[in-house]
């Protein structure tokens, strides 16, 4: 059987990379990898008021956790447990400013 490695940690790595330079020429401000994973995958579908409409469906962080977690597989982007985390407390801080 022949297997291929996967290429996520090296297109992880350059996305983290690439984001960092762009951060640094930005004027040096603090990178965050969650906004950085928001904004290049979770953005475009995404729009600010999705966040905070009326009505919205999230109210708790418990459940912010769990929606981030499943759309990242739902968009085949399969984040590991810290890349979720960093997205939930950059979205969280961003737009829910939920506390528990």
């Amino acid at each position: 059987m022949n297997v291929m490695p996967s290429r996520r940690p090296l297109r992880l790595a350059s996305l983290l990379i690439c984001l960092s330079l762009t951060s640094l020429q930005a004027g040096g401000q603090d990178f965050d990898p969650g906004r950085a994973l928001y904004e290049n995958h979770c953005q475009q579908c995404h729009a600010g008021w999705v966040h905070t409409r009326e009505g919205r469906k999230v109210t708790r962080l418990d459940d912010l956790h769990a929606r981030v977690g499943a759309w990242s597989v739902h968009a085949g982007l399969h984040w590991t447990s810290e890349e979720i985390d960093a997205v939930t407390r950059y979205v969280n801080r961003r737009f829910y400013q939920l506390t528990e």
